[in-house]
């Protein structure tokens, strides 16, 4: 997956550098790039990746964009686009995979530059909401997959409760109870 989305930002005109980890030699090259995309397989790679002592974070420059296309739960999605943004740098989170469908979470300004790069390889990039969203709106079109799999009519409203929580967080300001 990761060659088809470099084809594609390179056929769009984009100069790319290749790291197999994002670590070691790559934070030299991160430092002057706009934007960095990452799409490693898990949380503890992406970890690493960003904050270990060979982590590219602390080269990034001011204002620049990192876009996560890894798969990871929600927390650790929030809690890396609160790192960077103490470092000057914007996280979006795009996780990417068989379902043609992109969210996309992160704060305005990371969305918005993000974005235009991530429509340059697939035509369903959908706004989730701030940091952290892509990845539950991901989970969430993932439960919805499942369930259509299984042909539920869910009867006792229990996936629109957790898809209310998913997004707005307690069900009950949602569903207007106290």
């Amino acid at each position: 997956m990761a060659e088809a989305i470099m084809d594609r930002l390179r056929d769009a005109g984009h100069r790319l550098h290749r790291h197999p980890h994002g670590r070691g030699d790559f934070r030299h090259r991160a430092g002057a790039c706009d934007v960095v995309m990452m799409l490693l397989p898990d949380a503890p790679a992406v970890e690493a990746a960003l904050f270990a002592e060979d982590g590219f974070a602390a080269a990034l420059p001011p204002g620049a964009l990192v876009i996560d296309l890894s798969d990871l739960p929600p927390a650790e999605a929030s809690a890396n686009a609160a790192r960077l943004a103490d470092l000057g740098a914007l996280l979006a989170d795009a996780p990417v995979g068989t379902d043609p469908v992109i969210d996309l979470g992160g704060s305005d300004a990371a969305c918005a530059r993000a974005e235009p790069l991530l429509r340059l390889f697939s035509d369903g990039v959908v706004r989730a909401g701030g940091p952290g969203s892509g990845q539950r709106a991901r989970l969430v079109r993932m439960a919805d997959m499942r369930m259509a799999d299984r042909k539920s009519d869910d009867p006792d409203g229990l996936h629109r409760l957790l898809r209310l929580m998913a997004f707005d967080g307690p069900a009950e300001s949602r569903l207007g109870t106290s």
